[in-house]
């Protein structure tokens, strides 16, 4: 989410690798495109870039602006970009924190990223923000500083909603096992007779297809 031309395809594009429209002008994102990334901790992050946010938008675009955005309201956490290269960087932040308030969004969990560090003269209004908002993330897309820090942070964002299950899976369920070392991080695999017992990190969503292999069920059947 964020203003106009803050830079959100562009970092959309960085951390896929997804061939993301990116120009600078209104409105050059106005569908929303929804990209996966793989994160350090081996689960799955899927990241859509939104249409840019304006004050006084035109009122015949109203209805597909809003409709672009009604993915806000429906995602586990909202990633808030800034250009802080400009002027009216807090402007556009109180612009983009009232559009949220509009769409019922304005409670959920939030990253804040500070985007285009790189073309920043003036390092005391840098040094301002970072006191301002310490949680922040400063980056370059175009460097590439910062980013490596933002997906660590964004691995922790994923991982807070992770629960720790253990399974016991028939070895001749190798589909449900490659699934699991694809979309979980597996911290400990063992195999007894013809089971293959492991403990993983696993989002809710995928602990629920594998609820009739949990080992404690498993094990009062």
């Amino acid at each position: 989410m964020g203003y106009t031309n803050a830079g959100k395809s562009s970092l959309l594009r960085a951390l896929t690798g997804a061939n993301v429209l990116v120009e600078d002008k209104l409105f050059a994102t106005l569908d929303t495109t929804t990209r996966k990334i793989a994160l350090p901790n081996n689960q799955p992050l899927l990241l859509t870039d939104t249409v840019g946010f304006v004050r006084k938008l035109p009122h015949g675009l109203v209805e597909a602006f809003n409709a672009t955005l009604e993915e806000a309201v429906m995602a586990d956490f909202l990633v808030h970009v800034l250009d802080v290269s400009q002027p009216e960087v807090m402007e556009f932040y109180e612009t983009t924190l009232k559009v949220l308030t509009d769409l019922g969004a304005a409670s959920q969990r939030t990253l804040l990223i500070f985007n285009k560090v790189d073309r920043l003269a003036d390092r005391e209004s840098l040094h301002f923000l970072r006191i301002r908002f310490p949680e922040a993330h400063f980056v370059s897309v175009k460097t590439g500083e910062g980013m490596a820090e933002l997906v660590n942070r964004l691995s922790e964002l994923v991982a807070d909603d992770l629960v720790t299950v253990e399974l016991r899976i028939p070895q001749t369920r190798a589909d449900l096992v490659a699934r699991l070392h694809r979309e979980a991080d597996i911290r400990h695999t063992e195999y007894v007779d013809n089971d293959v017992l492991l403990r993983a990190r696993i989002s809710p969503r995928v602990a629920a297809a594998y609820s009739s292999f949990e080992a404690n069920r498993a094990a009062a059947n």
